[in-house]
């Protein structure tokens, strides 16, 4: 029978005087030598597939987290957007209210075109501005974070950065797609939007987290220099952040 290395492990502890009181096949009464090994074999196996199955599930609750990080983040960042609206038609508001009447010009229905028109209250409303965009952005996050159809998500989010090159939403789709790609273990495509968002967006909210992503790539390629460099300089810019203590922790386990 072949005996492998924990077999011989095991055979090495065994004491002399254990050898000199009891036969070959018959160890301290609990069976043949080679049930023992083989008992010890299968505990070592146990154990590896528990040890196996519990990275799974860290790797499957550390996916979760990434996911309702990024859910709450996109949050924030739709009700600072509102915020921001709310302060602009209220500033343009203020500032018509300043400025002197102008005479009312004649409105279709009136009685100076004959009456001849409908009345604005008729009228469809306008659509608001930009609400393809919103929408064409909405659905690639939804794939995503309800869909979890990571595989569209990647096409989606490309054809928003395509489509809507000024949009608000630019650095957030680029932060997404380098997200995505990682995932995947597509590190150089990943590392490319990461980078676009750092060197691009300097204001955006995703750029301390694009910064430590680019620290998670190199560290996965190897060059564990570099990886610290973008961990540090997480740290020195964004100290207060929850970036900030992921690249500590990452730091620190160099």
């Amino acid at each position: 029978m072949k005996i492998n290395l924990a077999a011989i492990s095991m055979a090495a502890v065994l004491s002399t005087s254990s050898w000199a009181q009891a036969p070959v096949t018959s160890v301290g009464g609990s069976g043949s030598v080679n049930d023992r090994l083989a008992e010890l074999e299968r505990a070592f196996n146990a154990r590896s597939q528990a040890q196996i199955d519990q990275q799974r599930q860290l790797n499957a609750l550390q996916q979760e987290v990434s996911e309702l990080r990024g859910l709450l983040e996109e949050q924030s960042y739709r009700l600072e957007q509102v915020i921001e609206r709310q302060r602009t038609i209220l500033a343009a508001q203020q500032e018509a209210a300043q400025q002197p009447a102008a005479p009312a010009a004649p409105q279709p229905g009136s009685a100076q075109n004959g009456g001849q028109a409908q009345d604005d209250a008729s009228a469809p409303a306008a659509a608001p501005a930009g609400n393809d965009e919103q929408t064409a952005y909405d659905n690639a996050v939804n794939l995503v974070l309800q869909d979890k159809d990571y595989d569209a998500a990647i096409p989606a989010f490309a054809r928003f950065i395509t489509q809507y090159p000024q949009s608000t939403y630019v650095p957030n789709a680029h932060y997404w797609l380098g997200q995505l790609l990682f995932t995947q273990k597509r590190f150089d495509q990943a590392k490319a939007q990461f980078a676009r968002v750092v060197e691009a967006y300097p204001n955006s909210n995703k750029r301390a987290d694009s910064i430590l992503k680019l620290g998670l790539i190199a560290k996965e390629q190897g060059d564990a220099g570099l990886a610290r460099q973008y961990y540090e300089q997480v740290l020195r810019e964004y100290g207060n952040s929850g970036a900030a203590r992921l690249a500590q922790e990452n730091l620190n386990s160099l």
